[in-house]
């Protein structure tokens, strides 16, 4: 995957690491641990929550050089994105198929999402800045490595304004920023948002997935069982270690733990498809089928799954099977800028003038200062069609 721009955006695996809720943290069933198997050694895990968001003293003291606590909070993120991404600074870049610790990333100099979230928020309480992490839906991918699946899931920073508007007695942020380095359709949307813990088991997750494909299965079994114990309500976590105990031959405590996973997420793509794996390996096929067509229904009712698609062919510039993909993500969604935007993109480079106009109407009805507006008119009173997807 390549490097993109770090974005802001004003209103920054195996599922790889005032908004939507937490799962419920329905407690695991004590029978899904299978230590003997893996000759559990707790100490295999050695990053703690301090030393992920640490920074080492040199980076303090280039972070606080102007001494940026006097300054606004927008004054203050100019600081924190020069360190990080200016020509004066360390100029941080995306990678994927490793995870990090901040002081790691910051010296590397590079990192995936979630190293750099991590990082962008750790240099965030130094320079005092209000920040939190949210987890953001981003359109469905998988990437393949030495056999194992990697399902995307996408993390970013959140930063809030210092100033409030009162309506009706209740005060609310008047300004949001988002730090994301990684930026993709879905990606400026609303999330979840994450404490430190929810992190960090995002982190040991990360890092049980890369010893899964090393098969260091006693580090991916540690691992993975410490991102349960510091976030029970994970599901990802489960549906990973079910993979690494169907590859061991322990069926029955893998399909506990898919099970448990559908019970705290509901029919996604990972448990779905862990489970009609292991259900078609032991030839229970009726049974099999069934979640094979829960997972067709998941990806068919999913406006994500189709904006994907969409965006492939888009790119690909197949631009009716793109509209087709588009057209069909947003009868599934309402005010989702990212779909009009392509949808009307889409349009424009098929031909089609007054549909893509209104899909700008309706992008603009949505917010009119999205930079989506401004880019769609300024492409649509061109002469011609534009030839690769900017966002």
């Amino acid at each position: 995957m390549h490097c993109k721009n770090l974005s802001i955006v004003v209103c920054l695996l195996l599922g790889l690491a005032g908004c939507a809720s937490q799962p419920v943290a329905i407690a695991p069933p004590a029978d899904i641990w299978q230590d003997q198997a893996f000759q559990y050694q707790p100490a295999l895990v050695t990053e703690t929550r301090d030393s992920l968001f640490a920074l080492d003293a040199d980076i303090v003291q280039s972070l606080q050089a102007d001494k940026g606590h006097g300054f606004s909070t927008k004054r203050r993120l100019d600081l924190l994105l020069a360190r990080l991404y200016g020509p004066a600074g360390i100029r941080l870049a995306y990678t994927s198929g490793h995870t990090t610790a901040a002081s790691q990333t910051w010296h590397d100099q590079r990192g995936d999402c979630l190293s750099l979230t991590i990082l962008a928020y750790a240099a965030s309480r130094v320079l005092g800045i209000n920040a939190h992490m949210q987890e953001v839906r981003v359109p469905f991918a998988v990437d393949r490595r030495d056999g194992v699946d990697f399902i995307n899931g996408h993390v970013n920073v959140v930063v809030r304004e210092e100033t409030e508007a009162v309506i009706d007695g209740r005060p609310f942020v008047t300004g949001v920023f988002i730090i994301d380095f990684e930026p993709q359709a879905g990606s400026g949307r609303t999330g979840t948002w994450l404490t430190e813990d929810a992190i960090l088991a995002r982190f040991y997750n990360n890092r049980a997935a890369e010893y899964l494909v090393q098969r260091d299965d006693a580090r991916a079994y540690a691992y993975f069982r410490a991102a349960i114990e510091k976030a029970p309500g994970y599901a990802p976590a489960y549906a990973n270690l079910a993979q690494l105990y169907a590859r061991q031959g322990i069926a029955g405590a893998a399909e506990r733990l898919l099970r448990h996973a559908l019970a705290l997420e509901g029919p996604s793509y990972a448990p779905l498809r862990g489970m009609q794996k292991l259900l078609a390996d032991q030839g229970r096929a009726t049974e099999a089928k069934y979640y094979a067509d829960l997972l067709v229904k998941r990806q068919e009712e999913d406006p994500y799954y189709w904006l994907g698609l969409g965006l492939v062919a888009l790119d690909a510039q197949r631009h009716g099977a793109a509209i087709s993909a588009l057209e069909r993500a947003a009868s599934f969604a309402s005010g989702f800028k990212e779909i009009h935007y392509y949808l009307g993109l889409a349009y424009w480079r098929d031909g089609q003038r007054e549909a893509a106009r209104k899909q700008l109407a309706t992008l603009s009805a949505i917010n009119r200062q999205d930079p989506g507006v401004a880019t769609l008119s300024k492409k649509f009173s061109a002469l011609a069609p534009a030839k690769s997807v900017v966002y």
